[in-house]
């Protein structure tokens, strides 16, 4: 059976410390985080590990696919080799699993926990806040 993993991929404060000092500007398409999504398999040979070294170099192989060519890509990270190592230089990648939909976590909610919640002066939070205090 396949479940959904997804990967957030963002860059190091070194990456953007790095295009600063080059003076790089308006590179957020370049370096702004990712958010994948991949299907995973519960009965495979493809350990934790397994998976996030692909998408590590899946992503990397991405980048220079994408943005390989601009002068700004060019600049920043020149031939970059498509390695874990690369990618653990300049970024972070984190894995969630099996995520829990919003609307389960309300449903969990115990009716103190409900009640305890404070308004916050947003109308739309607010809101919403009033809503789950009448479902409970």
């Amino acid at each position: 059976m396949l479940h959904e993993a997804f990967y957030l991929i963002r860059p190091k404060p070194t990456v953007p410390a790095r295009a600063a000092a080059l003076g790089l500007r308006d590179i957020e398409w370049l370096v702004e985080p990712q958010l994948w999504r991949k299907g995973e398999p519960d009965r495979s040979s493809w350990n934790r590990e397994d998976h996030l070294v692909q998408m590590k170099l899946l992503f990397l192989a991405w980048l220079g696919s994408e943005y390989g060519g601009q002068p700004e890509y060019e600049q920043l990270f020149g031939a970059l080799p498509l390695s874990v190592e690369s990618l653990d230089q300049g970024w972070l990648v984190e894995r969630f699993y099996f995520p829990e939909p919003v609307s389960e976590i309300e449903k969990a909610l115990s009716p103190e926990a409900v009640q305890a919640l404070r308004e916050t002066g947003h109308p739309n939070v607010d809101g919403w806040i009033s809503e789950l205090r009448q479902r409970k």
